[in-house]
Order: structure tokens, then C-alpha cells, then sequence
């Protein structure tokens, strides 16, 4: 099953975009961001913050060293990379672009401007294989600030850090699968993962705050 046959123009360019016509590309990113972090945030708080002893000893070891800087300076890193991701979405938008396209290409010389721009291959087994290779490449674009996450929060919470990020991988590995059949096949074990990859940055972020103020 490929992706659905979308409209084009005379060059090649779909006619509308697929992103919400409103609201605000910038404002739907924000608020569904701060949604899930307010929701996968308190989960993270109530099922392994409160109450444990271990990581309430852990989190005054990073305060003894001053270490919830660090804490926050990897959320922070979090924030700038989103919003970055917002700024493609604004432009991914007015392109009207595609996933998994990531790249409009054009043919150059005296005859280029008689041709369509190029984009990847949709429909197949060049298709599938586009597709797949999105969906790693995705995960590596993301995979220093996951590492980054785990390890952090792995110090405070290891048992339940590990158990999050194993949950994470698979759900991952399910949504590249749903990629490779179809761009919207992806977004079940994506928003899945997401869940838990919230969980423990809520670990992180707690982790830090805590460590400040005790």
C-alpha cells in the first residue's frame, strides 16, 4: 500500500498543502507540545517521582554539585530544536510540500526550465524504500536529544527510564514499519513513543528544578 495519489501541479508541486489550515502552524506546534508535557509530565510525577526515596537521594546528589543547570540546559536544547521544527512547518506549509520530502530539487542548464522539480519517488517499491528511509533518518535526527534524555534522567529514575526508553524504541521501530507502507502510517507508534519520551523529559525537567530549589 503506497501513499494516497495527491494533486499536483504543472511542475510537480502538490496544489495544497496536508498541514491544518489553521490555526497557525506555530501556534497548533506550541499548544500540542504543552499539552502533552502537561499530561505525560504529571503521569511521569505521580507514578515515579512521588514518593521515591531513591530519587530523592539521587536528586540531592545533583544539587550538592549544582548539576540541575545541567538538567535545564538539556531542556533547553529541547525547546530551540522544537522550534526550529515549527519554523519548517511554517515554511513546509507555504511550499506545500509533502512528507517525506525534505528537499525540493531543480533541474539546471539551457533545458531545466522546461522540467518539473524533482521529488522522491512515491508510489512502489522505490516508494517503500523513500519512505523507510525517512523514518531512520528521523529517529537519527532526534536520537542525540533521546541519549541525551535517558541518560539524564536515567541517573535519577534508571529502573523506570529504562523501561520508558525501551517503550520508546519499539513504539519507534512500529511507526518506521507504518512509514514505509504510507507518510500517515507513521503516526500511531510516533505519537505512541511520544508519550513516552514526555515522561521522561518530565523526568529531567523535575529532576532539575527539584535539585535547584532544595
Amino acid at each position: 500500500m503506497g501513499d494516497k495519489i495527491i494533486e499536483t501541479d504543472s511542475k510537480g508541486i502538490p496544489t495544497k498543502s496536508n498541514l491544518p489550515e489553521s490555526p497557525p502552524i506555530a501556534v497548533f506546534y506550541a499548544v500540542f507540545n504543552l499539552i502533552q508535557m502537561a499530561i505525560f509530565g504529571s503521569m511521569a510525577y505521580f507514578f515515579i517521582v512521588r514518593n521515591n526515596e531513591k530519587g530523592d537521594a539521587k536528586v540531592a546528589i545533583l544539587a550538592e554539585y549544582d548539576l540541575g543547570y545541567v538538567y535545564i540546559g538539556a531542556f533547553v536544547l529541547k525547546i530551540l530544536q522544537h522550534i526550529m521544527g515549527m519554523n519548517l512547518g511554517v515554511a513546509r506549509k507555504a511550499a506545500k510540500i509533502h512528507v517525506p520530502d525534505q528537499q525540493v530539487y531543480q533541474v539546471k542548464g539551457a533545458e531545466g526550465s522546461k522540467l518539473g522539480y524533482v521529488l522522491l519517488e512515491g508510489e512502489g517499491v522505490l516508494g517503500r524504500f523513500n519512505r523507510a528511509q525517512r523514518a531512520l533518518q528521523s529517529y537519527n535526527e532526534s536520537a542525540p536529544q533521546i541519549v541525551l534524555y535517558f541518560a539524564l534522567g536515567g541517573f535519577v529514575y534508571p529502573q523506570a527510564s529504562l523501561v520508558l526508553i525501551s517503550l520508546f524504541s519499539v513504539l519507534r521501530f512500529i511507526s518506521a514499519l507504518g512509514y514505509t507502507s504510507s507518510a500517515d502510517g507513521r503516526f500511531g507508534g510516533f505519537l505512541a513513543s511520544g508519550a513516552t519520551l514526555f515522561m521522561i523529559e518530565g523526568l529531567v525537567i523535575m529532576s532539575g528544578i527539584r535539585s535547584i530549589l532544595v
